[in-house]
Order: C-alpha cells, then structure tokens, then sequence
C-alpha cells in the first residue's frame, strides 16, 4: 500500500521529544512520530535468549522505538546529509538494528552512549547518505546523540524538553552537514510546531499528560502558524509511540504506548513491557492495515470522535491498574502485578478492536 510522495516529502522524516517530570506530574515520556513508506506496523518483544528483555514498536521486526526491562528506552530519526556515510555492507548495522544492540546490552543512558560511540569506532554503522539523531532516556536522564558514520556527538539532556525533527544541533556536528536550507526550514517547522501545541498544553493545564503528547502527535502543518503545511503528522507517518519509564519498578511498570499505523486513524494503546502475548490481529498486521486503509480514504482529515473517547477510557483502565500493580510489588506481590497489568492490556485491546478493525 503505497502513498504518493513529492520530493520533498520523501526528505520528511520523524518527529521526537522527550520530557521529564517537572512538565509532567513526575513521568518520563520519550515520543517518537515515524514518518516513512507504509508497512506492515507491529508489536513485537525480544527473544527469550536476549540478555535484556525489550519491547517495540516497527515493521518487519525493526525495532523503531523500543524500551527494556531496565526502563532504557531509544528511538532514532534520520539525521543531515553528509559526505561522512557508510552504504550497506557486510557487517555494517542499519538505525533499527543498532537500537536493538544497544537495548540488549545497555542499562542506562550512559552505557548506551558508550555503546553507539563503539559502534561507530568499529565502522558498523550505515545509513543511506544521511547522519543519524539517536535520542535515549533511562529513569535518571537523556541523551541526544548526533552522528555521521564516523564521529559522534552526545549530548545530556540538561532541560525538561528536548525536540529533534531531522537537523544537528550539537555543537561540532554541523560542519559535516551537506543539507539545503528546505530540509533545515522543514525539520524546523515540526520541531516549532511540536514546541507550541506541548507549551499550550502546559499553559491550560500546568502539566503535560499523555493525551496532549497524543494531540501533538497528530498536529497538522499550520502555515498561518508556523509558515509551513507540513506538520509533526503528515501524509508519510506510519507509526508513533510514547514510552514511559518506570523509575520505581522499570521491568514490570514501564509502559510503550503505541499507535499501530497512522495515529491519525488508530488509537494509542497502552502496552506494559511485562506484556505476556502479543494479540494476532496486531502481530498479522491487520491493525495496521485498517489503519492505512482509513488513511487513503481520508488523508489528513482526523476524526477526534473516534479515537479521544476511546482512549480516555483505556487509559482509565490501564492507570488503575498501574497504580494497583505499583502497590502489590511495594508488598513483594510481583507475580500477580504482572497478571493485572496482562488483564488490563487485554481489556484495552478488546475495547478498541472493533473500532480499530471497523
């Protein structure tokens, strides 16, 4: 299924934000909007034999936004183009896999650093003719790590918001870059967008929740607003997540909050990193597929209707459940914590099916 693209669409690529507890009531949110060609959208968890457990979200088991049971959540965006690229080869690791390298060994923020900076000394890395923007967030802190195929650039995230579309902002990085002044104003446009609509919501509220990241998620171009028609969600996103780390209880309370296909016309769906099974509508791809099917018939027109309504009510369900699962392990009771947040998932993913498969 395949949407048409313009050439400056096909540069389009990705909007991500992480925010901590002072704009939050006190969670950690790390978001992701993937804008790419259409696939088959899925959740999916790691082998039994991996070092860490992980849990994420992509297509053809790429893992694009991904959290492990230490509460070590990354997602990446395609960074610049530059002349410091590696193609494919024998070896050499694409984004999706790198992120999985590092969730199976990595703890923290600081070893995954450590761990993307070897990659890069080893010359595993490739990524078409583009740089990359790893963005990582543990219980603790983040990271936004910049990079070409050759040299590396973190930096600790020292605020309680930090936005990247798909242009450099660590110092030292830019003079690699090769990009136009369209990509840089197109990735700053998603990127102010993103910084307006997460601000109007702490200035009605005080705090920024789950269901204004969601709002953002969805947020079209405004050219009166921002000078630009494309938005954080456009005709190219497929997917979006929000992962929340769980400092108190990172293995069984840390949550991805995932919209299987174009969050436009799907529902965010809470899913605990303990989740046992993994539902067959969603692993055989009809989820997705009924989500694209509504966006070639509408576009980027958004229903509201459909989805907030919805949502609210799982995410009713789902944070009684957090806060009785919190209370059964601060007593030792793991085993049956895990088997209220299985049932919660389970009663969310039954309430939506038929919205979601309609």
């Amino acid at each position: 299924m395949k949407t048409p693209l313009d050439t400056e669409a096909i540069a389009h690529e990705c909007t991500s934000w992480m925010l901590f507890p002072k704009l939050t009531g006190g969670r950690l949110f790390l978001h992701k909007n993937r804008d790419a060609d259409p696939y088959t959208i899925a959740i999916f968890k790691s082998p039994k034999d991996d070092t860490n457990e992980w849990f994420a979200l992509g297509n053809d088991g790429k893992t694009n936004m991904v959290l492990n049971a230490h509460g070590l959540a990354v997602v990446m965006n395609s960074g610049e183009g530059t002349d410091e690229f590696a193609p494919p080869a024998e070896g050499r690791l694409t984004t999706p896999e790198i992120a999985r390298e590092i969730v199976e060994n990595c703890e923290n923020t600081t070893q995954a650093v450590a761990r993307y900076k070897k990659v890069i000394a080893e010359r595993r890395y490739t990524h078409k003719k583009k740089g990359s923007i790893f963005l990582m967030l543990d219980t603790k802190s983040g990271y936004i790590v910049e990079s070409t195929a050759r040299h590396v650039f973190p930096a600790k995230v020292t605020g309680d918001l930090a936005i990247r579309a798909n242009i450099w902002h660590n110092f030292g990085i830019s003079r690699y870059s090769k990009d136009t002044v369209s990509h840089t104003f197109d990735s700053t446009s998603r990127e102010m967008l993103t910084r307006i609509r997460l601000n109007e919501a702490l200035d009605s509220n005080g705090i920024i929740t789950l269901k204004d990241i969601w709002r953002t998620s969805r947020s079209r171009g405004d050219k009166a607003l921002i000078g630009s028609d494309k938005g954080v969600c456009s005709a190219r996103t497929n997917s979006a997540a929000t992962l929340s780390p769980d400092p108190e209880f990172p293995d069984v309370l840390s949550t991805e909050y995932v919209a299987i296909g174009p969050p436009a016309h799907t529902t965010f769906l809470p899913a605990p990193i303990c989740l046992a099974k993994i539902p067959r509508d969603i692993a055989d791809g009809s989820w997705s597929a009924a989500a694209f099917a509504r966006h070639d018939k509408f576009g980027l027109k958004f229903d509201d209707s459909i989805w907030l309504p919805l949502e609210d009510e799982m995410l009713a369900i789902f944070d009684n459940a957090q806060a009785d699962a919190r209370a059964l392990l601060r007593n030792g009771r793991r085993k049956e914590a895990i088997s209220i947040l299985n049932k919660a998932f389970t009663a969310c993913h039954r309430k939506a099916q038929p919205l979601v498969l309609a």
